[in-house]
This record gives C-alpha cells, sequence and structure tokens, in this order.
C-alpha cells in the first residue's frame, strides 16, 4: 500500500506540475470553443439558414444560423452578423470571460500557465448559445447564461435595412430615337452659258503673183 500510495501522489504531482508548465486551461478546456448562432425575426420566430459570420483576432468563419461551429478562444470579443433577404440585419457582439482553468492556475500561482493560457485563448469563454434578432444589435455576456441555454443577451442599438437601388423607368428602359439630323437646303446653281462656236480662222489669201506680161498689159498701147 506504501509503495503505491507514492506512486498515486506521485503522480498527483506530476499532473500538477505538467498543468502549470503546459497552462490548466490549455489542458482541461482546448483552445477551440462550439457556438452555436441562432436569429430571430422581430416577432420572435426563428429563422434558420440566415448567412452569418462569427469573427474576432483568431476567427473570421461563415455559418448558417441554426448551426455550431467551433471558434477560437480569445480574450478579444467575438462578433457576429446575420444577414437574410427582406431583414434588417442581426448583429451581436459576446464577451470574453475568464474560465476556470485560468482562474485555477491564479490561485496556484502557476504564472507560466497563465502567459500560457492567455497567448492560446484556452483561458477564455464565450457564450455556447447565441440568439441574434434581425434589427437589432445585442451583447452576450457569458455569466448571464444559464447552463447551455440560449443567451438572448442585451439590446444596445438597431439596424436598417440597406436602401434598395431605384427601379429603373421604362421611360429609361426604351431607348431614345436617334436624331436625324436634315438634310442641307438645296444649292442655286447658275446655268451655264451657251458655248458658242469660235468663228473659223480666215483661210489664207492665195498667192498672187504678177507676171510681166501682166504688168505689160497695163500699159498704154505705144502710138
Amino acid at each position: 500500500m506504501r509503495g503505491a500510495g507514492w506512486r498515486f501522489w506521485g503522480l498527483c504531482v506530476g499532473a500538477g506540475v505538467l498543468s502549470i508548465l503546459t497552462g490548466c486551461a490549455s489542458v482541461t478546456h482546448g483552445t477551440t470553443q462550439n457556438v452555436k448562432v441562432e436569429t430571430l425575426s422581430p416577432e420572435g420566430k426563428v429563422v434558420d439558414g440566415a448567412r452569418c459570420r462569427v469573427s474576432n483576432d483568431r476567427n473570421d468563419a461563415v455559418v448558417r444560423s441554426g448551426l455550431t461551429l467551433p471558434v477560437r478562444r480569445s480574450g478579444e470579443n467575438l462578433n457576429i452578423e446575420c444577414t437574410q433577404s427582406g431583414l434588417p440585419p442581426a448583429r451581436g457582439q459576446a464577451i470574453s470571460r475568464v474560465n476556470v482553468g485560468l482562474v485555477g492556475n491564479v490561485m496556484i500561482g502557476g504564472l507560466v500557465g497563465v502567459a500560457i493560457d492567455t497567448g492560446t485563448g484556452a483561458g477564455f469563454n464565450y457564450p455556447s448559445w447565441i440568439q441574434l434578432i434581425f434589427g437589432e444589435v445585442r451583447s452576450f455576456d457569458r455569466s448571464a447564461q444559464t447552463g447551455d441555454e440560449a443567451t438572448v443577451g442585451m439590446k444596445i442599438g438597431t439596424t436598417e435595412m440597406a436602401a434598395a437601388p431605384a427601379p429603373k423607368t421604362a421611360a429609361a428602359l426604351v431607348p431614345a430615337p436617334a436624331v436625324v439630323a436634315p438634310p442641307p437646303p438645296p444649292v442655286a446653281v447658275a446655268p451655264a452659258a451657251p458655248v458658242r462656236p469660235a468663228p473659223a480662222a480666215p483661210s489664207a489669201a492665195p498667192d498672187a503673183r504678177v507676171s510681166m506680161d501682166d504688168l505689160r498689159g497695163l500699159l498704154p498701147a505705144k502710138p
């Protein structure tokens, strides 16, 4: 019994040292947490299938409302925005709270474990079931959650639907008729002057040569 007792206490001490060195919360809680995102209409009716973006300094994921997704634990708050056609957005912020694993490290003086749990985010928790309402902005606190029941949070603001683009009128859909410039006025053209034929060049005078006999005939006769 003495040997078995020593072995038991040795295992306990070893587990305690391992928790201090590796971070108690990292061992007991892990670095991820499952979070269910649910959306409600302004009348309180559950709306499944909305597109939800979930993000913090370690996450940026998209999930459909009504489903559960694993998120990385972090000391930063978790931001959620869900959109659904015909409804204003639903926005929320889940506050990060220290979990019992990190508290245990602080109480036993495991400063190394505290640093590890803080660095990995394992020492923090979010609400495990979040209900957002379309048209509202809500804050969700883990300390306000009872067991694993849904957390409705506290309303801190409102949202509005994005303005729809103005519909095109019928006039805008019909192309305007093409503007045709009128033809230029006719240009008056002066009638062309009749073309008169050029006068024929006078024919050359015949070559008149006077012979000596002709000259003698012109002289008076001798007595």
